[in-house]
Order: structure tokens, then sequence, then C-alpha cells
């Protein structure tokens, strides 16, 4: 059992998604969740590479419905935002971290949703950092949820070492797991882009 770690804090972990449909009509849905301990890109990733996996899988398209539900569902030890977050993320103070998603109907031919995403994190101190990151498509998306991830494998691992705790070892197998899982979305997203690609020079071929 993890520990949950939970506790009232000013800094936020936000995830704000706009949703677009076949008409271009945008609907918007916003969770927040405290940013302590696992309110950041690599412990919540997963949650978005898993809903895009999940509408290919069962040939939906996205919805802020779809979205709320799932990203609100408990599934692991892992908690996900959870609140519902009004606010534009991008311009509060308060959240550290933000990913801002944007996504649109399943492309005809990959079988994939649209899907954009930009991870802004900041933190404010004596020694302030920000950085952003822009991915586009699934199988980028996932294949930095891998990224981000093996470097939360290292760093817990590092951790373990230096502490001599087990829990931070079992956050770490937990994250290498995560990767891993990641990367064979990544990889199935990138041999259905290929499948289309070599469909498409076969019909070159044959006219």
């Amino acid at each position: 059992m993890l520990r949950s770690g939970l506790r009232l804090t000013s800094s936020l972990f936000v995830a704000q998604a706009a949703v677009s449909n076949h008409t271009g009509l945008v609907a918007r849905a916003g969770l927040a969740m405290p940013a302590t301990p696992f309110g950041s890109a690599a412990w919540q990733l997963p949650a978005l590479v898993a809903y895009l996996h999940r509408l290919h899988q069962d040939e939906e398209d996205p919805s802020p419905e779809l979205w709320r539900a799932h990203t609100e569902r408990p599934t692991g030890p892992v908690p996900r935002p959870h609140r519902r977050y009004q606010g534009n993320g991008l311009h509060d103070p308060a959240a550290v971290c933000v990913l801002d998603i944007q996504l649109g109907p399943r492309d005809e031919e990959t079988g994939w949703p649209a899907a954009d995403l930009v991870v802004i994190e900041q933190e404010e101190g004596a020694c302030p950092f920000g950085r952003v990151t822009h991915r586009h498509g699934a199988e980028a998306i996932a294949a930095y949820a891998a990224e981000e991830l093996t470097a939360e494998h290292a760093r817990l691992m590092n951790r373990a070492r230096r502490h001599q705790d087990a829990y931070f070892a079992r956050l770490a197998d937990l994250a290498q797991r995560a990767a891993d899982w990641a990367d064979k979305v990544r990889a199935a997203a990138h041999a259905d882009a290929v499948h289309v690609q070599a469909e498409k020079a076969r019909a070159r071929i044959t006219r």
C-alpha cells in the first residue's frame, strides 16, 4: 500500500482539456488535485495515455464527460485529479504543473483520436524553475510519458539507495512498470501509423 501523502497544500496539479467534435464545437473540462506527492507529469500522464488507448480500442471519440469519468474514477495506487476546476491553470500561480490537453475526433485511418498536449511546470522560490513541453499525437504523448516515468524511476531508485527506504523502491518499480506500458502504447500507435503509410504507398503503386 502506497502512502497517500495527500495533504492540504497551496500548490496544485491541473489537468484541463478542450474537446472538439466533428462540427468543431469545443467543450472544456478541468480537474485539479494537490501537487504533492503525485501531481506531476510523470505520474499523471499515464491517465491521458490510458484514455487515448481506451478510445482507440472502443472506437469512440473523446468527450468531456468521458474524460472526467475516466480521470475521476479511482484506479490503482496513484490518485488522479478529482476536484472540478473552473479556473485557468495557465494563469493560476498555485498551479505548479498544468496539463493543457486538446482532443479531437479519431482519425479514420489509424483509429487514434487527435491529441495535442502542452505541459507547463513551474516552481517558485530561491531557485525558480520553469519548463514548457509540447507533444502532438498519441504516439508522441505516450513516448513522452515513458520518458518522464523512466526519469522518475531513476530519481526514486537514487532516493531508495540513499535513504534505505523500501517505499521509494516500490514507487520506483511502479514508475518502471508504467513506463514499460506507455512504451507499448507508443509502439501500437506507431505501428498503426506505419500500416496506414504502407497502405497509401501500395495504393499509389497499383494505380
